[in-house]
């Protein structure tokens, strides 16, 4: 039986998705920006420096930042006004560019200024990324969910497959400086989209979670949910071989086959029509595909296309392989996007998709760094010869790890539960708190209360608890206690407001055991000292 990610989508309408297609052609124009910069910039590189490892680092400047910042970007996406923070990180990537091409248009760039403002420019994505994104899959319904990533990375690759050539083009008529000025107009117009775009403000009555506790909640999230973790452990285990083509492209290009800046625009161009082709053919293949075969059959289609890089000569033999390794990589990275974002509620998606770019550009960063290591002491060919036979142990690795779609269960709040009467006013930062919950079951359904309490305990981790315990009474063999501590009163009130019909499944599967007649018995616990 195939798997698939949701309910039949229905026919997308123009004027309820309007808002959706406004963000769609600003995100392609963002999506041109970063290529027509990646083009342009390494090729910059390569006329500044014969080293291999400084072109290489060009892709470690722009993706380095997504490492570092992508988390604390996803907690603010979660937290703060998101149009504001799209407009003030589009706002810093217009000055980057616009100083890129002032810079490089008077002859004053050097090969660490380019790295430095590169970085600026990989800061501002960072930023931006999880806020847009999350606003986005705002913007259509769930059902719908899967349809909008696969267009969104329509736009990614049409912008990977234009993008390169436009940079080509224009580089070979008037140099880099004109592409990094194009790049700030391309800013400019996303400003102003971004400007006149009125999202819908939902407000908690809750005060705002901490960033340092925050960034703890959507860690413990993803380490206590397999459909969530298991797709961050499959990008990372494919972004790690998958860099080295982006990285040393430039290098195969200039130097194994003597392209032009136009030429190279063709080379990555190729990438992109593959990406495209990719995507296009996402939705035939959800409907006949089992999705763990997908990404599987993709992995093995990008190891071929290393392979490849590392032996063809000549660019007509390459842009073929090219093509498919663009048509790999679009499907695997969509798929396991699509796994990952169908199985996590609205509270928690900007981090989860801060987690997700973790994962795919710190790898592709500190992958960029080791490829360009090993070609400059092994040569290109052997760095992606090598990057080749990992990605195939990678693959066999990971089987331990399914990929499946989220259910609608799974990230719908049903916050039934209510707050507990409490004795004088408790302060929302008092605590910890502490929670005991009372069952009394029948000793011969001891094992079968055991399994089926553990998603329970998993499920109070994920949602906010620091620690959970299920304790039998040494005086009662009958008697179990549940125990978890949450770090406040008011992080409680958030573990209520985020319980999903799922979550409520596995309690009411656990109340299931209880002798006839006996309740669940709750007590909460405010610590003093």
């Amino acid at each position: 039986m195939i798997d698939q990610p949701v309910a039949a989508a229905t026919a997308w309408s123009p004027l309820r998705y309007q808002t959706f297609g406004r963000l769609w052609f600003a995100s392609l124009a963002s999506y041109l920006a970063v290529w027509m910069q990646s083009v342009a910039g390494a090729w910059l590189m390569t006329t500044l420096t014969s080293s291999a490892l400084l072109v290489a680092l060009m892709q470690t400047a722009i993706s380095l930042p997504m490492f570092l910042l992508s988390l604390p970007a996803g907690v603010l996406g979660d937290l703060l006004d998101r149009r504001r923070l799209i407009l003030s990180t589009q706002a810093l990537m217009l000055l980057a560019s616009c100083l890129l091409a002032v810079l490089t248009l008077f002859g004053a760039i050097e090969s660490w200024s380019l790295l430095a403002l590169t970085f600026v420019l990989g800061t501002g994505m960072a930023l931006n990324g999880p806020a847009w994104q999350s606003s986005m899959c705002e913007a259509i319904d769930r059902a719908e969910l899967a349809q909008a990533l696969t267009l969104i990375g329509i736009a990614y690759n049409i912008a990977r497959a234009v993008g390169p050539a436009v940079a080509g083009g224009i580089q070979t008529v008037a140099g880099p400086w004109l592409v990094f000025l194009v790049n700030a107009a391309a800013y400019a117009w996303v400003i102003a989209v971004a400007w006149r775009w009125r999202p819908a403000v939902t407000r908690s009555q809750l005060p705002p979670e901490r960033l340092i506790s925050a960034i703890r909640v959507g860690l413990n999230y993803a380490a206590h949910t397999a459909a969530v973790r298991a797709p961050l452990i499959r990008t990372a285990a494919f972004m790690l071989p998958a860099s080295s083509l982006w990285a040393l492209i430039p290098v195969v290009g200039q130097a194994r086959l003597g392209t032009s800046a136009a030429g190279f625009g063709f080379l990555i161009g190729s990438l992109g029509v593959g990406a495209i082709l990719g995507g296009l053919a996402l939705h035939w293949l959800r409907e006949r595909v089992v999705l763990e075969t997908q990404i599987r059959a993709a992995s093995v289609g990008y190891a071929l296309t290393l392979a490849l890089a590392a032996v063809l000569s000549d660019v007509r033999s390459l842009c073929p392989a090219l093509v498919l390794g663009g048509a790999a990589w679009s499907i695997a990275l969509t798929s396991l996007g699509s796994a990952l974002l169908t199985s996590v509620p609205m509270w928690v998606r900007s981090r989860t998709i801060a987690l997700s770019m973790l994962a795919s550009q710190g790898f592709m960063a500190g992958g960029a760094a080791l490829w360009g290591v090993v070609a400059t002491h092994g040569g290109t060919d052997l760095a992606l010869a090598l990057a080749s036979g990992l990605m195939v142990m990678l693959l066999i690795w990971v089987r331990r790890y399914p990929v499946v779609f989220g259910e609608e269960s799974d990230v719908t709040l049903s916050p039934a539960e209510v707050l507990p009467p409490v004795s004088g006013s408790v302060p929302p930062e008092a605590g910890p708190v502490a929670v005991e919950i009372r069952y009394r079951i029948d000793p011969r359904r001891r094992e079968a209360f055991l399994q089926a309490s553990e998603p329970v305990g998993k499920l109070r981790r994920r949602n906010g608890a620091r620690v959970w315990r299920l304790y039998r009474d040494l005086a009662d063999e009958s008697v179990y206690v549940e125990r978890f501590i949450v770090d406040s009163w008011v992080d409680y009130q958030r573990q209520l407001a985020r319980s999903t019909i799922a979550d409520h499944e596995h309690e009411e599967r656990v109340r299931s055991f209880l002798q006839s007649g006996s309740q669940v018995e709750v007590s909460h616990y405010l610590a003093e000292r």
